[in-house]
């Protein structure tokens, strides 16, 4: 089910052209719909039901349809290549010649092929024994789905294939695992592990430096891979990320295939403490000599900024802090520059958050803020509930007024303006803290042509942390495509 859904988004969904060469001429977007004019010298065959092959590029990667199935992968236009991952595909056996044109577009699309532009609208891919000419029919959709890249600050990833090759490591127990933490990453392999710095230099980019490596015994077999890996996984590389969090990386002529390693709510537990800003940019205080500090307890949080106090429900969901303030705050009269603008700014971003040496460094559009852990919290706040009960309902504090019932039988229901969606839920397995499993059914053809509809339709899709407040007034939801802050109806 889960390849079906990112084939059907790589297929139907799209962005606004943008460059995506790395030169200094920004040359034309392959953001588009495109027809294959030529292949291998060729005009392609038509598919069995006399449709033309065609293919469609966007921020999720490629799709296409050339005689048989439909099919699509992961990938984008860099370095004048096309770095793209295999392919996923619907299995309908079409026979010659729609099969063999079908696997030859496919491979050329994986095999990290070069970009040669004819025109805007006019260009060649091409492979050592492959040659693909294309000619843009069409923009894309405007109201399209967009993955927004995943900056790779607190999230780990296994990798399954590297330059258009499987993985093949026997004996190992997993494929290259690459993690990333606040300033630190570390690269482990069968045979080494490598250590280093990094810095995201862009919305899609990263800078990978390797500082040390350290060896251990391992199968010889295995000791060239491992050092491809240590080779590939360094300097700038570029990213794009999956609806479901798979991951493609690419740069200096590699390219690398991997999924998010989940670590589920369990994990929140593990960072609960008091914190203070490493080496604060004041002393901020009022009638006394405290520092800004945030309390992460489970399920919720309490912020002094220097000056004032306040509260609410907090939700850590993959390394990603959401928080629903309670509207209970002191009011005091904050002298300028007496509290700390910028560490509340940050804490209430939904910043990623990564570990460092004695403490956490949280990141997002608004900063980042180094804080030193100075001691335990307690638990959690009395009263926080984590669980989902018949006759609950949620009004939804997105634009829309869409409004989430839960009835019996495990079912729920959402309202919105465009229409009713119903479904199942029950508790996520192997998970704890609140998660919740939402399984939508089809949503009315009115809700999936809106896109703020369909912003808040995917807040209940998959894995949903819950936090209800202690006085059953406010609930936040946090899920792999953000926070879903709530009212709770009495």
């Amino acid at each position: 089910m889960r390849s079906l859904a990112f084939l059907l988004l790589l297929v139907g969904c799209s962005a606004q052209p943008s460059s995506q060469a790395a030169s200094d001429v920004p040359l034309p977007s392959m953001f588009g719909q495109w027809r294959i004019v030529r292949l291998d010298g060729s005009a392609p065959v038509a598919g069995h039901d006399g449709r033309p092959p065609v293919l469609t590029f966007n921020e999720l990667g490629y799709g296409g349809y050339v005689g048989c199935n439909s099919f699509g992968g992961q990938g984008f236009a860099h370095e004048d290549r096309f770095y793209g991952s295999f392919a996923m595909s619907t299995s309908m056996a079409c026979g010659a010649p729609f099969d063999g044109q079908e696997t030859g577009v496919q491979q050329l699309l994986a095999s990290g092929p070069q970009i040669e532009w004819l025109g805007p609208d006019r260009l060649v891919i091409t492979a050592t024994d492959r040659r693909m000419e294309l000619a843009r029919t069409g923009l894309l959709p405007v109201n399209r789905f967009v993955v927004a890249p995943i900056p790779l600050i607190g999230s780990v990833w296994n990798f399954g294939a590297l330059d258009g090759r499987p993985i093949e490591m026997p004996g190992a127990r997993s494929g290259p695992t690459l993690t990333v933490e606040g300033d630190r990453f570390t690269l482990d392999t069968p045979c080494l592990t490598t250590e280093g710095g990094w810095t995201q230099t862009g919305v899609s980019t990263v800078l990978l430096s390797p500082e040390r490596r350290a060896m251990r015994a391992c199968n010889p077999a295995l000791l060239g891979q491992s050092e491809d890996w240590a080779e590939a996984m360094r300097g700038v590389l570029r990213y794009s990320n999956g609806p479901n969090a798979e991951i493609l990386f690419a740069g200096g002529g590699h390219w690398m295939v991997g999924d998010r390693v989940r670590r589920g709510s369990t994990e929140a537990t593990s960072l609960a403490g008091r914190y203070e800003v490493e080496g604060g940019p004041s002393r901020a205080h009022r009638n006394g000599d405290r520092r800004a500090e945030l309390i992460l307890a489970t399920n919720s949080y309490y912020l002094w900024d220097g000056c004032n106090h306040t509260e609410g429900l907090a939700i850590a969901f993959e390394r990603q802090l959401f928080l629903h303030g309670s509207g209970l705050s002191t009011l005091a009269n904050c002298v300028p520059g007496r509290d700390d603008a910028r560490f509340k700014q940050i804490v209430l971003s939904d910043p990623r958050i990564g570990r460092i040496p004695g403490g956490l460094l949280l990141s997002s559009q608004v900063g980042t803020i180094r804080l030193r852990r100075t001691g335990d919290a307690s638990p959690g706040a009395g009263g926080v509930s984590t669980r989902l009960m018949p006759g609950m309902r949620f009004t939804l504090l997105a634009e829309g007024g869409s409004t989430l019932a839960i009835m019996p039988g495990n079912r729920f229901r959402l309202t919105q303006p465009c229409g009713v969606t119903e479904g199942r839920w029950r508790a996520a397995p192997r998970e704890v803290d609140g998660a919740i499993r939402f399984g939508p059914e089809p949503a009315p053809a009115a809700c999936e042509r809106d896109a703020t509809a369909r912003a808040v339709l995917r807040h209940f899709l998959g894995n949903v942390d819950l936090a209800i407040g202690p006085n059953r007034d406010i609930a936040l939801f946090a899920g792999q495509f953000g926070a879903m802050r709530a009212r709770l109806a009495r």
